[in-house]
């Protein structure tokens, strides 16, 4: 009862009574005219009726008129009976109903994207991070508008893009409760005070179910079905933004794309301008990045393209037979980073690969070690960089790795590689000229210890 509007109400009607008040006295009692008993009591009698009417109007209007029932929530829902006659209803969603306050408009941007903001517009006070939680101030309004800005600037960035950047971070609205402490009537100039704890997890379930009630959310498409691709895509990458694994395998690529972006444009915006990023995971980041690499490795290697009787350039590498498989960091690389945690991706700078050597290229390599499903040498050829280049059946693979898959550790992933094709072809090491002159040397070496031993 006593929150800002009412107090507002009440101020305003007190102002007016005394106004009215004043007016009054000063015309019938103390003007020219003097008293008048007949114009007194009419004059007292539609003055009080207007500030009675006045004042209920005001009450009314703001503590129990409201337009909840006339909103479009994108959730009316028709009802078919037997004989086949539909019944449109509107869906109770009270809890979701969008507050959409002073959207922008502009020629280039998509008209939900203006419908976001202004629904953000109601949650510039609103936390992204709780003060018990984290020292970020940040609102959930600047955060938004921070990574929407840091997604504009990626290259191939369509108003999809735009629109999931603004989207993903919606659930925070539900997950956190706002308790409001409020102030007598007679303290109605003091501001409320609020503060915030969490109500539930946040995730992107409840995201992608807020933004599926902004009323353009309907409309994304020019016909019904790229609408739905649109809105799919969109509720899919938002959905699934922090758990990759539940991506489903057969979901549009615009998905996985958005998804994707979401993370680049985060890691954007977290650099500063003029700063450059330093990379130097820490001990537990690099326990957790070994326990994702052991935890998806048979995923990844059944995934990869390793047919003895089938190799091209578009191999991913070749199982060699016996448990021993050559295949491209590069690929192998491409194929965890699209299963790891966005945490893991982040700090490792998994998000954009071009192909280029990674610095994470060398932990990949430890990790692999760690369970036995790395080696580093190859025919007596040992690799300074664990890396090496080779020739097989005369296609050129660069920047390959042998990795070993044992029977014992992972016998269902052993059993799948043995049941291919054997290899029948060869393979060929391509070595430098610094690298081969280490090479005779070690081996020259090894050679003269083994005759000073015999004589």
């Amino acid at each position: 009862m006593y929150d800002p509007k009412f107090r507002l109400a009440l101020l305003i009607s007190l102002i007016v009574f005394v106004g009215s008040l004043i007016h009054a006295v000063y015309t019938y009692m103390l003007g020219d005219r003097g008293l008048n008993i007949e114009d007194y009591i009419t004059g007292i009698a539609l003055v009080g009726s207007s500030i009675i009417g006045g004042v209920l109007f005001v009450v009314i209007s703001v503590k129990f008129i409201t337009f909840e029932k006339h909103k479009t929530t994108g959730f009316e829902a028709t009802f078919r009976d037997e004989t086949g006659t539909g019944f449109n209803f509107p869906v109770s969603l009270s809890k979701f109903l969008p507050e959409i306050i002073a959207p922008p408009l502009g020629a280039d941007m998509h008209p939900l994207e203006s419908e976001l903001i202004g629904f953000l517009n109601g949650y510039r006070k609103w936390p992204y991070r709780l003060e018990f939680e984290s020292d970020d101030r940040t609102t959930l309004y600047e955060h938004a508008m921070k990574q929407w800005e840091a997604m504009k600037t990626l290259p191939n960035c369509t108003s999809m893009h735009r629109i999931a950047a603004l989207a993903q971070d919606l659930a925070l609205v539900y997950a956190y409760k706002e308790k409001r402490i409020k102030h007598p009537v007679s303290q109605f100039w003091k501001r409320d005070t609020v503060s915030y704890s969490r109500a539930c997890i946040e995730h992107g379930g409840y995201s992608a179910l807020i933004l599926s009630t902004i009323p353009t959310f309907r409309k994304l498409g020019k016909d019904k079905k790229s609408n739905q691709r649109l809105r799919r895509a969109l509720l899919t990458a938002i959905r699934y933004r922090d758990n990759p694994t539940s991506i489903p395998a057969n979901c549009d690529p615009l998905a996985r794309d958005i998804y994707e972006s979401l993370h680049k444009a985060n890691q954007k915006s977290k650099i500063k301008k003029g700063e450059e990023k330093v990379f130097s995971p820490s001990e537990e980041e690099i326990k957790v990045f070994d326990k994702e690499v052991y935890s998806y490795f048979q995923a990844v290697i059944r995934d990869a393209e390793l047919n003895p009787a089938d190799i091209s350039e578009k191999s991913d590498g070749v199982y060699l037979g016996d448990g021993y498989i050559a295949i491209s960091i590069k690929e192998l690389v491409q194929k965890f980073s699209l299963v790891m945690s966005p945490q893991t991706r982040s700090v490792f700078e998994l998000w954009e690969l071009n192909g280029e050597a990674q610095p994470s290229w060398s932990y990949f390599m430890k990790a692999l070690q760690n369970f036995g499903g790395f080696t580093d040498k190859w025919d007596d050829v040992t690799s300074a960089s664990g890396l090496f280049n080779l020739k097989i059946n005369d296609i050129n693979f660069n920047n390959m790795l042998f990795t070993f898959v044992d029977q014992t550790e992972m016998p269902d992933l052993r059993n799948a590689l043995d049941s291919m094709p054997k290899f029948s072809g060869m393979i060929e090491l391509q070595q430098d000229k610094e690298t081969l002159l280490t090479e005779l040397k070690r081996k020259a070496e090894a050679v003269n210890t083994m005759l000073s031993s015999s004589s």
